[in-house]
């Protein structure tokens, strides 16, 4: 589906990224870890098209994502960043309806088929009592929920998200969660940069470790207490609970 050849990414004669290489196919869950500025935000942005690489290229589907025009990568894929600014007061309904933007000529009113993926995304992440809301009034989970209700109604088989749980309370984590979960399962694929490995690991079927802008790893999600403390420099324990993999820093 998406993929990295000989990716790299200099600011000025600062390397950020450096030669990666690896292939994410069709209903992908992919953790992307690593310390702070390890390039993974960066990694992201470039998988989204938003940065030009300066040596390698991404494709998607065969296709270099340099060769897509704004509206041909919208209806292909979504990216979340870590944080949303909405300088405007923009109500959640047009937020919402403004996903259905890649599939509509200027000016084009919304079809049948349109209307009826708006309503399935707000009914399935239950946004009705927030549609005439002002978005700057929301909560930051509530934020989330809209946008990631947005990239359903964008009905794109791509969603990439930049540390997804940042600021979000125990439940509204655990709730944005089982919709990633559940949108991976509907057939999505799903890359997540996150650091909250625990809430992400076991959901995950492969992973992609950063350390200083290299890959220290890209395939099957598997627990590697060597890796872990290479990437983190702290030791990682795993457990089981409720027949959920877990794993957490201790020393």
């Amino acid at each position: 589906m998406i993929e990295a050849r000989g990716l790299s990414y200099a600011v000025g004669s600062r390397p950020i990224l450096t030669g990666l290489d690896f292939i994410i196919e069709q209903q992908d869950f992919v953790l992307i870890f690593g310390a702070n500025g390890a390039g993974k935000s960066t990694l992201l942005r470039l998988l989204a098209g938003m940065l030009r690489a300066g040596k390698g290229d991404v494709r998607l589907a065969g296709k270099s994502v340099a060769a897509y025009s704004r509206r041909e990568l919208a209806a292909r894929l979504c990216y979340l960043p870590q944080a949303d600014e909405f300088a405007l007061p923009v109500l959640v309904r047009d937020i919402l309806l403004a996903g259905r933007y890649p599939y509509r000529a200027l000016f084009q009113k919304l079809t049948p088929r349109d209307r009826e993926i708006v309503v399935a995304g707000v009914e399935q992440f239950r946004l009705g009592d927030l549609l005439e809301r002002n978005v700057q009034t929301l909560s930051n989970g509530e934020r989330k929920k809209v946008l990631l209700a947005s990239a359903f109604i964008q009905d794109v088989p791509l969603i990439l998200l930049d540390e997804p749980l940042n600021f979000l309370d125990p439940g509204s984590a655990f709730h944005l969660v089982g919709m990633l979960q559940a949108l991976n399962r509907d057939g999505r694929t799903i890359v997540v940069v996150a650091h909250e490995l625990e809430h992400f690991f076991h959901l995950a079927n492969k992973m992609l470790a950063l350390k200083n802008g290299t890959m220290r790893y890209f395939g099957v999600r598997a627990f590697s207490a060597e890796l872990l403390r290479d990437v983190y420099q702290v030791s990682f324990q795993r457990v089981t609970a409720a027949g959920r993999e877990l794993i957490f820093a201790h020393e």
